[in-house]
């Protein structure tokens, strides 16, 4: 398989991380194709807490769809131009206003995805933009995703960031997993708890 271009789109000036837009050419992976169609799917039909282009830049959204070449997609894509007063509308507005005002916490979160990603997967990193945006909600991360359950959600990580997936070896919930491995890493996001069984919310964070 080709090498993953994208992944040499990250640059780190000091240890802030700059993030660069990606070239929208990307080749779909027959398992992502499935992801893709799912997330984008439950989007447009409010079963996803994501906003319209899932925190992806419009090119790569659209190129995304235009290579699914789903007709259901296509559908709800035409379906959703019509019907801007919508709640789904309104709750994706919302979902893109919380990026607006956390677009830097997202950005760190995708970087985390990127430094592991499978580099043998060219689109591993428009999934980690998907990933890191759905992060920012307060709902569990496979259902802001759209996906069917944490073992779906599972499989998606595993894929895309076989490395880090592998690193969560106490079966710890993925969103809490991030979030501790961005403080491990010096970021502001600090469990003030001496350790995971001295913390009153150890059964909400490990499965």
């Amino acid at each position: 398989m080709q090498k993953n271009a994208n992944y040499d789109e990250y640059r780190h000036i000091g240890e802030r991380p700059i993030i660069f837009p990606f070239s929208c050419s990307v080749d779909l992976s027959a398992l992502n194709q499935i992801f893709f169609k799912q997330i984008i799917s439950a989007q447009l039909t409010g079963k996803a807490a994501l906003p319209h282009g899932l925190g992806l830049d419009s090119a790569s959204y659209n190129e995304i769809v235009k290579k699914l070449n789903c007709t259901e997609i296509n559908a709800l894509e035409i379906q959703w131009q019509k019907s801007e007063r919508s709640i789904i509308h309104q709750r994706a507005e919302i979902q893109e206003e919380l990026l607006g005002l956390r677009g830097e916490e997202r950005n760190e979160l995708v970087n985390l995805l990127a430094n592991d990603a499978n580099q043998e997967i060219s689109d591993a990193m428009q999934i980690a933009i998907i990933v890191a945006t759905a992060c920012l909600t307060s709902f569990h991360l496979w259902s802001s995703l759209g996906l069917q359950d944490r073992a779906q959600l599972g499989s998606l990580l595993k894929y895309n960031f076989p490395a880090l997936h592998a690193k969560n070896k106490n079966n710890m919930r993925w969103k809490r997993f991030f979030y501790r491995c961005l403080c491990e890493q010096g970021g502001d996001y600090i469990c003030k708890a001496p350790t995971c069984e001295a913390c009153r919310s150890y059964a909400e964070c490990f499965a």
